[in-house]
């Protein structure tokens, strides 16, 4: 998502009446970008490229999905290989072999 640099938001009694329409086309684009990048593997990041995630957990018995506010506690995990790398480095002088970077986002529910 993008900032508001030009125009204005739509005040929320009219936004309220569009939100059906937003997203149904939201999940349209999805499922579109989806189907024609699943098969997509190894893709190289330029600088400034990043991917965010939005971690959900899913009640199967009652067909809901939560925003999960456990994100800090998976960062975590993922930050393991990331500093065992970096602390290798610097006690040998290599260059780290580092595939990806995690780091908080906006949320607790998110990590990029």
């Amino acid at each position: 998502m993008g900032l508001l640099s030009l125009g204005t938001p739509l005040p929320w009694d009219q936004a309220k009446k569009l939100a059906h329409e937003v997203r149904k086309h939201g999940i349209e684009q999805f499922l579109h970008i989806w189907r024609n990048m699943k098969d997509r593997q190894k893709d190289r990041l330029l600088w400034g490229d990043e991917v965010e995630y939005m971690m959900v957990s899913l009640d199967h018995r009652n067909r809901r999905a939560r925003l999960s506010q456990r994100g800090h506690e998976v960062l975590a995990l993922l930050q393991v290989d990331e500093a065992e790398q970096l602390e290798r480095a610097k006690r040998t002088g290599e260059k780290p072999n580092l595939e990806a970077l995690w780091r908080p986002e906006f949320g607790r529910y998110m990590i990029e």
